[in-house]
């Protein structure tokens, strides 16, 4: 078992909810970032990998075509998929 800084262990209920593994969708919206004028986001893509996009990036077989506070917007063809921040 692990301790923080105070010296307390650190409870084991904690511990397994840390280190639990989440199966996500092939592309997932990890973050946002950015101001208004300049947003960006982190995308995990269908490799695992993440990435730092921005308007007009190519990524999942599209182009990042919006950003918000909490979603992107794909657009792939002339249909749009959109991706939003996993609900905590």
């Amino acid at each position: 078992m692990t301790t923080n800084e105070n010296g307390t262990p650190t409870p084991a209920k904690v511990i397994d909810l840390a280190t639990e593994q989440v199966a996500l969708p092939a592309v997932t919206l990890i973050g946002i970032f950015g101001s208004l004028e300049d947003p960006g986001a982190l995308v995990r893509d269908r490799n695992g990998r993440i990435r730092r996009v921005k308007l007009g990036d190519a990524i999942a077989g599209g182009t990042v075509a919006a950003i918000s506070d909490n979603a992107i917007v794909i657009g792939i063809g002339s249909k749009a998929k959109v991706l939003q921040l996993p609900k905590s």
